[in-house]
This record gives C-alpha cells, sequence and structure tokens, in this order.
C-alpha cells in the first residue's frame, strides 16, 4: 500500500493555519487553586484567569510532585494560548522534571514545536510523550501525525490519523486530515 497527501500544498497551508491539537492537561483530583487550574486549562475559555489560578495554586497550595508538575502543565497550555510560548516551554520542562513519568507535557511540548515549524524536534517529543503515556492519547498521536505529514512521511501520518480514530471515533480534525489522503496499492515488479 502506498500512501499519497492529495492536494500537499493546501494541505500544508491548512496545516499550519490549524495547526496542531490543543495541548493537553492533565486531570487532578480534589478541590482548591489546582483543580480550578485544570477546569480553566480543560476548558480553553479565559486561559487569563486560568494562568492566575495557577500562579496561586503554585504559590499557596501544598501539592504532591505530581499534582504540582500538573499544575505546571496546565499553566503551560494556557500560556502557550496566550502566545507566551517560552514560559510555555519552561512550564513544561518543569513538569518532566517534577514527575518523569507524566507524558502531556512532552506532547505539549511537541506541540508548541510543530507550531514553531521544528517538526524532528516536535516528533522527539511527542514519541517521548507517548511512550510515557498521557491523558488524552489521540491528541498525541493527532500531533504527531501531523509532524510526520510535514516530515513527508505520509505513510506513518495516515496511520497515525487512523489511530486517532480507532482511539476516539468522532474526533473530527483527524476525520478531515484523512480527507486529504489517497491511497493506493502499488503493484509489486516481478523479476526477470
Amino acid at each position: 500500500m502506498k500512501v499519497h497527501p492529495s492536494l500537499l500544498t493546501a494541505s500544508l497551508s491548512v496545516l499550519l493555519a490549524s495547526g496542531p491539537a490543543g495541548a493537553q492537561t492533565i486531570v487532578t483530583l480534589g478541590k482548591g487553586y489546582a483543580h480550578d487550574c485544570f477546569t480553566y486549562a480543560k476548558a480553553g475559555t479565559d486561559p487569563f484567569d486560568g494562568v492566575d489560578l495557577c500562579d496561586q495554586a503554585l504559590k499557596d497550595e501544598v501539592l504532591t510532585a505530581k499534582d504540582r508538575a500538573a499544575t505546571y502543565d496546565n499553566r503551560g497550555v494556557m500560556l502557550d494560548e496566550l502566545g507566551r510560548t517560552e514560559k510555555a516551554a519552561d512550564d513544561f520542562h518543569m513538569a518532566s522534571t517534577l514527575n518523569e513519568t507524566l507524558g502531556d507535557p512532552h506532547v505539549n511540548l511537541g506541540s508548541m514545536l510543530i507550531k514553531e515549524r521544528r517538526y524532528a524536534d516536535a516528533l522527539t517529543e511527542i514519541n517521548r510523550g507517548l511512550e510515557l503515556g498521557m491523558s488524552f492519547p489521540h491528541i498525541g498521536y493527532y500531533d504527531r501525525a501531523l509532524a510526520e505529514e510535514m516530515t513527508g512521511s505520509y505513510k506513518e501520518a495516515y496511520y497515525d490519523f487512523k489511530k486517532v480514530l480507532e482511539i476516539e471515533p468522532n474526533y473530527a480534525p483527524a476525520t478531515e486530515r484523512l480527507k486529504d489522503f489517497i491511497v493506493t496499492t502499488v503493484p509489486v515488479k516481478s523479476p526477470g
């Protein structure tokens, strides 16, 4: 089977305009500023207030290492939404440092690197995040597929978009991206 993207030029402009999937949030349990930080990051509606809540959680609450890492990651998601990419990247790195078992910060950093057109670096981070496991794996596979497509790894991108739909069948961005692919079979030439 050979996978060819159709209308690659159009796809590229649409991809860059739409960007990678939204960054992932990490679920925190309980109540308080850290939980509210998660809620704001997940909703994606008011990142200014959400960042303030995350700041409060990091400053005033006694958090486990995992919840502190999740709070940094969630704040990074909102900082990225606000275009404060350097600070967001710092938060994703801090989350990874505080809890090396979290995959979400790696995928979120990969998402940012896609926006910067640093696809090889993005793939490294996203692959690490997928290896570690994450809250919403379909997002990781979607972002990896975007980076693969941008590096010309069309077959891999195609299969990752398909994987997204195995995990999350109603994920419309993957369905839309798959419309840009034409799958053909290429006969194998016989020797002689």
